[in-house]
């Protein structure tokens, strides 16, 4: 099997985490392999509906975490429903400054809709229900204009490469299976693949 190596954090993945962690960790040089071109494969261009955050004149993390907690019955950690409700507005910001096209009230403000379990009218959309494909695209296009993040697309990951308990690299092949294996040395490898 080929060996090569790279000095860039490795992320498997293409979908939302994936592309957002590349930017993330920009300046510090990236290669994010997804098996399918950016954006075109990840089941997170698929999600409708919009993005909860407490945004509006009067709500509050707080509440939107109480809410998330109500809806779960049970199931949700409230440690991580207060840290992903507090960190929610922010990231609706960035994203909007990345050019996600969210839907503005006469204002100029979010245009906000209630759904589900949310006492409060929360949920920043795109075009109705295209918040999914809409954030991947801004996402795709800030991840392919950025200099420190390298992509390579038709590339699959079948193997993480481990020494003493440790991941040192991934075991690559082309996705369409034809080729032969590579292994990639690499200081850091962030799994981002959605579970598939």
């Amino acid at each position: 099997m080929s060996r090569l190596s790279t000095d860039r954090v490795v992320i498997l993945g293409g979908g939302i985490g994936a592309l957002h962690a590349a930017l993330g960790l920009a300046p510090r040089p990236v290669l994010v392999i997804s098996p399918e071109p950016l954006g075109t494969g990840a089941s997170s261009a698929w999600a409708q509906g919009g993005v909860a955050a407490a945004i509006g004149p009067g709500d509050r993390a707080s509440d939107h975490a109480a809410d998330t907690e109500r809806a779960g019955a049970g199931l949700v950690d409230p440690a991580i429903a207060a840290r992903v409700t507090r960190a929610a507005r922010g990231r609706i910001a960035a994203l909007a400054r990345l050019g996600t096209p969210f839907e503005r009230d006469a204002g100029g403000g979010y245009a906000l809709s209630r759904e589900a379990a949310h006492g409060m009218a929360r949920i920043v959309r795109v075009l109705g229900d295209q918040a999914g494909a809409a954030i991947m695209k801004t996402l795709t296009e800030a991840v392919r204009a950025a200099p420190s993040v390298q992509v390579i697309e038709g590339v699959a990951a079948t193997a993480l490469a481990r020494r003493a308990g440790r991941v040192i690299g991934v075991t690559l092949r082309p996705a369409d299976g034809a080729g032969a294996p590579v292994t990639l040395a690499a200081p850091a490898v962030l799994l981002a693949g959605g579970g598939a």
